[in-house]
């Protein structure tokens, strides 16, 4: 056969150099004859490609340019910005009921001075952290111009991008003015990797038009096309000879068309050789090679299926076994002498294995398919086991089934390991789910509901929520211990459990705090009585250790049905109606109807306006002057915080310092007022007025900021001496500790402590003692009501007699006439302060009533 082998290669040895030999000459003149127009292919072949990628490219931006300026004008987005609003849920609401293009990967937004705050991912990676910095840069760009920029993030270095990412920057206008930015960031794909169907393999880089000189001057052989209008453009560059590239293409394909003119004739020939030489030859050695291989197979086979730990069975057309490998005795618990003629179908399985399983055996052992299954098995006749079992057909050479093979492997193990996982996931999301202690759902499950509830058109049926919390909750902890507090939480969560059915839900959300989401009947009278139903039963007393247990619960309402709000609104408007339940009294119910939607519109038009007003620097410090009980000279000035409304005029703190605190702007009005103030204290030295002193009133979070004793030690306030009024209420027993250390860094500085409306009945002796106040402000209720009751005057006598206690100085508010100013000079005070000696007054005033005073000004000297 050595002989026959090497007349096989030596026939297609020649056939193949024939053939070589033809297609070469072939494309040697094809080559010769095609040179002089492959310049002008290359030419036409890349400008097209250009062309046709820039356009992409811009198609990929253009919609993304039209809905970045479309969201920055979107009321969430604006009111995020102004601060209105603490979180962007409302902006990443709309952006995600927005069909957003494919490439954008996130939104990033900067406020009104370039800085970050917050980001939106659209993709499945976060970019931000990357590119922050450029954003920031190009939205201070954007705050400059005013205009819409776009730009591309130059971040790969030394290699050519497959993608690379633009940033489209609009500014977010308000009132003609830019009060942020919106930065849409944009992965626009290049495809630099060569296709195979592309003629011509180009580099391509988004670059900025500025940049384009610079770049088109390093690289002859660089194409350079505009993007739209987007002040970019796609720069083109190869690493290849585009030339031979193409020339390549076309010898190719010329080769191709050659090879397909010669392939008939010397096919025939080297069929006609195959048929008369080499295969009566091949046929006997393909015969004999056959045979070997088979003995071979059929041996190693053997061999493998004895020792395989998969059981192994064959059986004939019946599906009875006539043989078996040692694997399969050993799981399935039969001797050879049981198992022999068998049908697996009635020695294995039994009445728990799955119907559609043997189903679906049957079928497969009919069409003749392979087919695979887990099934339950039994070991002598009781024990149940998993098996996988794969079942396939044996033909003959002629393509005849001759019986079946089976293979199985045990999986018990894993079946049971299966159960397990199953039966902890269940326990584990149901504990994410849920409340640990009264076992109601949580907020993150209310949130899943209420969010699927809310979705769909805004005709669906009437959705109600109830807001609840437990009056003096904290007093059960207190006063009992929270063992107690917890069994009056599962009380509550019990009632709640009991009033809730169907698709309607009750909720912990946290501490004392309880929600019911109805759904089934989202009617806000039906959300009424269900609140007052309620509130009767948790009313009801609790018997803890023979002690009697009593808490009330006040009830906020809100429902679709009154059409005042959006349905992802119904839980701030439950919230606002449970507020004004316990600004009312608490232990009851209020629904939010129209009246309170008119007050919290009132509100949040009232919050904008201080918003704009302290941008503006509309609060103004005034001055009410006080005087010597005695001499009645000038010996300071309180400073009051005035509002310059541009169309109300001047308002009083009790129309604007409620919604400040609820918007945690205090600390920033009382530091605006302090430094126009003591701005106004230089400009009277300046002048040749000195004051002995001023006094500021502090609320408690302001002495908490570390910016207040910083702003002290920066400042000189020369011989004018400065005091801090701080509300009796703020002088609890249970103060926190900082308030007595910051106290004394303040002493330290050289400032006085004042409580202001003392006699309020709000501090104890003891924290009095503590604190150490330099003066105490009798309240101005007991001040204007002493000279006509005596009870006003002996509450009066006793503050002046604490204070002589204490050796501190007392000062009389509320001084409205002649008559106070002599009773409370003669019962004692140091100091008088009232509409009897003036008004609180604007710097502008003050001025001239210090020249005029009839009783003149302390000489601080």
């Amino acid at each position: 056969m050595r002989n026959i082998g090497s007349i096989n290669r030596v026939f297609w040895v020649l056939i193949g150099c024939s053939f070589a030999l033809a297609l070469a000459t072939s494309a040697a003149a094809v080559w010769i004859t095609s040179k002089p127009f492959l310049l002008e292919t290359q030419r036409q072949a890349i400008v097209s490609q250009a062309q046709r990628e820039a356009a992409r490219v811009d198609a990929i931006l253009d919609p993304s340019e039209s809905l970045t300026g479309f969201l920055t004008s979107e009321p969430a987005l604006l009111s995020y910005v102004l601060g209105y609003v603490m979180t962007d849920d409302g902006f990443v609401d709309r952006i995600e009921n927005t069909v957003l293009p494919a490439d954008i990967s996130e939104f990033l937004i900067f406020d009104f001075s370039g800085d970050p705050m917050s980001f939106h991912i659209v993709g499945t990676q976060s970019q931000s952290l990357d590119m922050m910095q450029v954003a920031r840069s190009l939205s201070l760009e954007v705050l400059t111009t005013n205009q819409m920029t776009t730009k591309v993030v130059q971040s790969h270095v030394g290699r050519i991008p497959d993608r690379q990412t633009i940033l489209i920057a609009a500014p977010i206008f308000h009132q003609g003015f830019a009060e942020g930015v919106l930065v849409t960031v944009v992965d626009v794909p290049l495809y630099n990797a060569a296709k195979p169907d592309d003629v011509i393999a180009l580099n391509k880089r988004i670059v900025q038009s500025p940049d384009v000189a610079h770049l088109k001057a390093s690289d002859d052989n660089a194409i350079l096309v505009p993007i739209g209008t987007t002040g970019l453009s796609l720069l083109f560059t190869s690493e290849s000879n585009l030339f031979k590239t193409i020339g390549q293409e076309l010898v190719s394909k010329a080769i191709l068309a050659v090879s397909a003119a010669l392939l008939l004739p010397f096919g025939v020939f080297g069929w006609l050789g195959k048929q008369t030489i080499l295969r009566p030859h091949a046929e006997v050695e393909r015969s004999r090679n056959k045979l070997r291989e088979q003995q071979k197979e059929l041996s190693e086979l053997a061999a493998i299926a004895r020792k395989a730990e998969e059981a192994i069975l064959i059986t004939d057309l019946d599906t009875r076994i006539i043989w078996h490998n040692p694997a399969f005795e050993r799981i399935s618990g039969y001797s050879a002498s049981q198992i022999k003629g068998q049908l697996p179908s009635e020695l294995l399985q039994g009445k728990n294995t799955d119907p559609k399983a043997r189903a679906k055996i049957r079928a497969a052992l009919i069409s003749h398919t392979p087919v695979t299954v887990e099934v339950l098995n039994y070991r002598n006749v009781t024990e149940e086991y998993w098996v996988r079992l794969s079942i396939s057909t044996l033909f003959d050479d002629l393509g005849k089934p001759y019986g079946y093979m089976a293979i199985s492997s045990d999986i018990s193990d894993r079946k049971r390991d299966e159960a397990n996982l199953l039966a902890t996931t269940s326990a584990m999301e149901w504990q994410a789910l849920h409340d640990e202690l009264t076992g109601l759902p949580n907020r993150r499950c209310f949130n899943a509901t209420f969010e699927e509830h809310c979705r769909g058109p805004e005709q669906k049926p009437a959705l109600a929520i109830i807001r609840i919390d437990l009056d003096h909750f904290k007093n059960v902890n207190d006063t009992m211990g929270h063992e107690a507090g917890d069994l009056v939480l599962c009380k509550v969560a019990r009632i709640l459990r009991d009033v809730t059915s169907g698709q309607n839900i009750s909720v912990r959300i946290g501490g004392d705090e309880f929600i019911i989401l109805l759904v089934d009947d989202g009617s806000l009278q039906a959300a009424c009585d269900l609140a007052h139903s309620i509130l009767q039963k948790v009313a009801q007393p609790i018997d803890y250790e023979g002690k009697i247990i009593r808490v009330g619960a006040s009830f906020g309402i809100a429902s679709s049905e009154c059409q005042l709000v959006e349905r992802r609104e119904l839980v701030r408007a439950a919230d606002a109606a449970l507020y004004l339940a316990k600004e009312r009294g608490r232990n009851q119910v209020i629904a939010y109807g129209a009246e309170e939607h008119r007050k919290v519109i009132g509100v949040r038009d009232t919050a904008e306006q201080i918003r704009r007003g302290i941008e503006r620097g509309e609060f103004e410090p005034f001055y009410q002057p006080q005087v010597d009980a005695q001499s009645r000279e000038v010996i300071g000035v309180e400073v009051l915080a005035r509002w310059v409304h541009p169309d109300r005029g001047v308002l009083l703190p009790g129309s604007f310092l409620r919604v400040a605190e609820q918007l945690s702007m205090l600390s920033t009005l009382d530091k605006m007022i302090m430094e126009k103030a003591l701005k106004d204290v230089s400009t009277l030295e300046e002048k040749g007025v000195c004051l002995p002193k001023i006094s500021f009133n502090v609320t408690a979070n302001r002495l908490s900021d570390p910016d207040l004793l910083l702003a002290i030690d920066q400042r000189d306030f020369g011989e004018t001496a400065v005091s801090f009024e701080i509300l009796e209420s703020v002088f609890l027993d249970d103060q926190p500790e900082f308030l007595d250390f910051t106290l004394d860094l303040l002493r330290e500085k050289g400032l006085s402590i004042e409580i202001d409306d003392f006699g309020s009945g709000h501090a104890s002796m003891i924290s009095l003692m503590r604190v150490r106040p330099d003066v105490l402000k009798i309240d101005q209720r007991l001040v204007m009501g002493a000279p006509n009751s005596r009870v006003c005057q002996n509450m009066v006598r006793s503050i002046i007699g604490i204070a002589e206690s204490l050796e501190i100085d007392v000062t009389a508010e509320g001084v409205e006439t002649r008559q106070h100013a002599d009773m409370m000079q003669r019962m004692g005070c140091t100091t008088l302060q009232g509409f009897h000696f003036s008004e609180a007054l604007p710097f502008g005033e003050l001025h001239a009533f210090l020249k005029t005073h009839e009783g003149g000004l302390r000489n601080t000297g």
